[in-house]
């Protein structure tokens, strides 16, 4: 039992650490990517990792924001698949995973009025800020 906790552990380090990098990056850093960076960044597929934990007592309308949500974007131009996963050992926690042709076609889901009233009625139902990460396939 100790092993799964030190495992736990050890996997919501490395979430917070990804979190952490992703913080780092926005902001001013993201205004000053020479143009080659975003180029390239345009032409690769690009990985996103949501994660919520909903507060006590709110797990069913986290449950169904996600599930309203995934419903809407998976038909979004650019989105290749979207997935979200609830926790075994945390029934409040739960991770959405997304993959679109490229940063572009995300920024574009960004800035869809329906993304960020989603974001709005989330935010209230848990106990983090909203934390969404950036990434790229780094090896198979």
């Amino acid at each position: 039992m100790m092993k799964q906790h030190l495992r736990c552990a050890l996997v919501c380090a490395m979430l917070v650490t990804i979190a952490l990098a992703n913080f780092a990056q926005s902001g001013d850093n993201r205004a000053r990517q020479n143009d080659s960076v975003k180029v390239e960044s345009d032409k690769m597929e690009l990985i996103i990792f949501a994660r919520f934990h909903a507060r006590e007592g709110k797990e069913a309308a986290v449950e169904a924001e996600l599930r309203d949500a995934i419903a809407r974007v998976r038909k979004e131009p650019g989105c290749l698949g979207m997935e979200v996963y609830r926790s075994v050992r945390d029934s409040r926690l739960f991770f959405l995973h997304s993959r679109w042709v490229n940063e572009a076609a995300f920024d574009k889901h960004v800035e869809r009025p329906e993304t960020n009233q989603f974001v709005d009625r989330v935010q209230p139902l848990i106990d983090h800020p909203f934390d969404v990460t950036r990434t790229h396939l780094l090896f198979e």
